[in-house]
């Protein structure tokens, strides 16, 4: 993971791009144990990879998934200077909650990587598409709100925010230390696509995909053909 992460890095800043939003994965023991690990991961993006519910998107080539994911905005900063960060201090600094749609692809010839080349692969974190606003601060309801995700007249998934690890202010507080264990911090503004609600559903051009957090909000876009 680490020679993953030293890969991830050196790409993002071979593009010249800065972070505008962080990606969490493998945030089940499912996820974790199929690859052979157990920890979550962290990949970036960067403020051309965000779209806005609605959006029109081309789909990337090979392999496309999509998740059903709670964003968080940062409303302070959590410096790594301040590390190690409880739940609490981390909800404290949390703004904004969305709704979001993240776009998942491989760079590989196919998903099936093993977690350096996972990491290295950014995750596979493509594209992240930000609904509505569910919440202006953190609530303890988002620790366990039913959510459905539709691709398509094909396809209904039906998930919850329970499953990013039980609760997805652990992902986020998860994050917050790990990077400050790199010598980094969260900063106000940034995006946190905090792990996947519904797990992984396969999508493709043509596809109208929709993601409704019950009774909060929802999110939606098209894969152009």
């Amino acid at each position: 993971m680490d020679e993953g992460y030293r890969v991830q890095a050196a790409v993002f800043a071979a593009l010249g791009r800065t972070v505008a939003a962080w990606k969490i994965g493998l945030t089940s023991e499912a996820a974790q144990h199929a690859h052979g690990t157990c920890t979550p991961a962290a990949g970036r993006l960067s403020a051309n990879a965000l779209f806005r519910s609605g959006a029109r998107v081309s789909p990337p080539p090979g392999e496309v998934y999509v998740e059903a994911e709670l964003v968080v905005e940062m409303g302070s900063d959590l410096p790594h200077e301040k590390a190690p960060f409880d739940c609490e201090a981390v909800a404290a600094a949390i703004g904004p909650v969305y709704a979001a749609i993240e776009i998942a692809s491989t760079r590989f010839a196919d998903s099936d990587l093993c977690v350096g080349a996972l990491v290295a692969d950014n995750c596979m974190a493509d594209r992240l598409v930000i609904g509505d606003t569910l919440a202006h601060s953190w609530d303890t309801a988002f620790a366990d709100c039913p959510v459905t995700l539709e691709v398509g007249s094909h396809t209904v998934v039906s998930g919850s925010t329970a499953a990013v690890m039980g609760n997805p202010l652990l992902a986020v507080a998860w994050l917050a230390n790990w990077l400050a264990g790199q010598g980094l911090g969260l900063e106000r503004g940034q995006r946190i696509s905090t792990g996947t609600c519904t797990g992984i559903t396969e999508a493709g051009a043509g596809d109208t995909v929709v993601a409704c957090f019950v009774g909060l909000g929802s999110v939606t876009f098209d894969f152009t053909t």
